[in-house]
């Protein structure tokens, strides 16, 4: 009888997680699509992520305060450095994402940032060490990244800046999941972090964009002083917020960036859920099979040619996370034998 209620929990566990992931993935795809082509007509990735944050920090505001759904819990004292590291990993992690996608194609970004798993796996190892990983889990590793590699081998859009952005966003990355798991034991309802990272972060943004629009605007007109006639060239793109009102300001924009909003609080809620319910290094495997499913739904999308050596590349991914689900179940079984034969031993004496 107990055995069938376990089997019970199991799989409502189970399609809980897959439920969650679902979501995760199609809300991943729209919202990262929905930034490129936000960023390709408004280069401006700080102004986009404050957008998503307000956007964020409304829809917690709204579901805590508004409509209670949930107990608006208090941050404990132990917790709030933790929760501090979280919100400036988290933003600077959205900031460089951003960043990278005004330079490169959205399926070359998301393919550099196949690295990530590898650097939580690091992590996971050497800093959080609570959290045993196995050799063969480390090695599941190496066909998720280089089949990211390889799903977009060739793309015309690499630029050095753009891995650079990318770099930093995957650091960020890697640590936001680590200072999410550490907070857990101290403040662990995910929907309460969100909103209260959101938060912060939103502040966090709003100083940010002020002091670079004076910077930008000061240096742009400083350029235009220097070149012939103090005219700044009109082939010369500009990265100030006031210089790119009248674009932002249409319906369109409107509508697009709404979308955009809305899918990267259910994205990233999702994400926030599923790591309060799996291992570190699990959501970061599944992290990076999601970015295969946005790569094919941005090649989709903007019409890019997928070649074989892509679609190898894809395939490649998709086994390396299958291969980490068969060592992570080995693993389990291990240890669960493990702990049957320690109790056996204990029972003995």
């Amino acid at each position: 009888m107990m055995d069938e209620k376990s089997k019970g929990l199991d799989m409502a566990f189970a399609a809980e997680i897959l439920l969650s992931i679902f979501v995760w993935y199609s809300s991943s795809a729209v919202a990262n699509t929905t930034s490129r082509k936000l960023l390709t007509q408004v280069p401006l990735p700080l102004l986009l992520t404050l957008s998503q944050f307000v956007t964020a920090t409304i829809f917690g505001f709204v579901c805590l305060h508004v409509l209670k759904l949930k107990p608006v819990l208090d941050v404990p004292p132990a917790a709030r450095g933790n929760l501090m590291k979280l919100t400036i990993v988290y933003t600077l992690g959205f900031i460089f994402v951003n960043a990278g996608y005004v330079v490169v194609n959205v399926s070359l970004a998301e393919t550099l940032r196949s690295a990530e798993p590898l650097v939580t796996v690091m992590l996971a190892i050497f800093v959080l060490k609570t959290e045993p990983v196995s050799k063969f889990e480390l090695w599941s590793m190496a066909p998720i990244v280089v089949g990211g590699a390889l799903s977009s081998l060739g793309d015309s859009s690499f630029s050095g800046l753009g891995l650079l952005f990318v770099c930093i966003s995957n650091l960020s990355f890697s640590l936001r999941s680590m200072y999410a798991k550490k907070l857990k034991a101290e403040f662990g309802d995910a929907f309460n972090q969100f909103y209260r990272v959101s938060l912060m972060g939103t502040m966090f943004l709003v100083v940010l964009v002020v002091v670079l629009e004076v910077l930008m605007t000061m240096g742009e007109s400083f350029m235009a002083a220097m070149s012939d006639g103090g005219v700044a060239s009109s082939a010369q793109k500009s990265y100030t917020l006031s210089s790119n009102m009248e674009t932002i300001m249409t319906a369109e924009m409107f509508q697009l960036a709404l979308l955009n909003g809305c899918t990267y609080v259910m994205y990233n809620q999702t994400s926030f859920y599923v790591l309060s319910r799996v291992r570190m290094v699990t959501h970061g495997v599944a992290n990076a099979f999601r970015r295969v499913v946005t790569i094919l739904f941005s090649v989709w999308y903007f019409g890019n040619h997928i070649s074989t050596i892509n679609a190898f590349g894809i395939s490649l991914a998709v086994a390396g996370v299958v291969f980490y689900a068969k060592a992570k179940d080995d693993a389990k079984s291990k240890a669960d034998g493990k702990i049957k034969e320690d109790n056996v031993a204990m029972q003995a004496r």
